[in-house]
């Protein structure tokens, strides 16, 4: 497999997107909170189609511009059910109605020749999701694993046991698994193991 990660950045919130291009002239997005105007340029250049809006997790510096971007490009937009389910309760009290996106209902996403493992890891909300891009050793976290730290759970939805369960099971991964989150610099597994070891009660 030979796909191409683009690192879109900032916003008003200093998130990031990720941008995968495959071989086969496909694409799939990761996250859509930055400034995305520029998004049908990026894929003219690349040649290629924008197929999916992958989210990982509800929170509106994340998703603030999904509806635009599948206006756009006429991409599919998939949030893990739980996280649809709070957003649509939070969205309508605070921010109006919400953008519409599909339920994930599989733990496999194949794009092309782009191959991504979905893993639920629930704590900094309900549905928060990370995913593997197969192949290649990338987790996406979104806001479940940063360098040197982890997503907050004093939000709505959040849940500091549930992120403790949840990294226990992104750290059985390997330790050259490269970490790319919503938020700031790039890590590995095996960093961020070292790093966490005692928050998490691990040898």
């Amino acid at each position: 497999m030979g796909a191409l990660i683009g690192r879109i950045c900032c916003g008003p919130f200093h998130s990031l997107s990720y941008l995968l291009t495959g071989d086969e002239g496909k694409a799939v997005l990761i996250d859509a909170g930055p400034p995305l105007d520029d998004l049908p340029r990026l894929l003219d250049d690349l040649n290629a189609d924008l197929e999916l809006v992958l989210i990982t997790h509800a929170h509106y510096d994340h998703l603030m511009n999904v509806s635009k971007i599948v206006k756009l490009t006429g991409a599919r937009a998939l949030a893990h059910p739980a996280d649809i389910e709070m957003m649509g309760k939070y969205w309508l009290e605070h921010l109006g109605r919400p953008p519409d996106m599909e339920p994930l209902t599989s733990s496999e996403i194949v794009v092309g020749d782009i191959e991504i493992e979905v893993l639920h890891t629930p704590g900094h909300t309900p549905g928060s999701v990370c995913y593997l891009l197969k192949g290649l050793k990338v987790l996406f976290t979104g806001d479940t694993l940063f360098l040197g730290g982890v997503g907050r759970t004093d939000l709505p939805g959040g849940d500091s046991e549930m992120l403790r369960r949840s990294l226990r099971k992104i750290f059985e991964l390997e330790d050259e698994v490269l970490v790319l989150p919503g938020h700031g610099s790039e890590t590995t597994i095996g960093n961020e193991r070292k790093n966490l070891k005692e928050m998490l009660g691990m040898q």
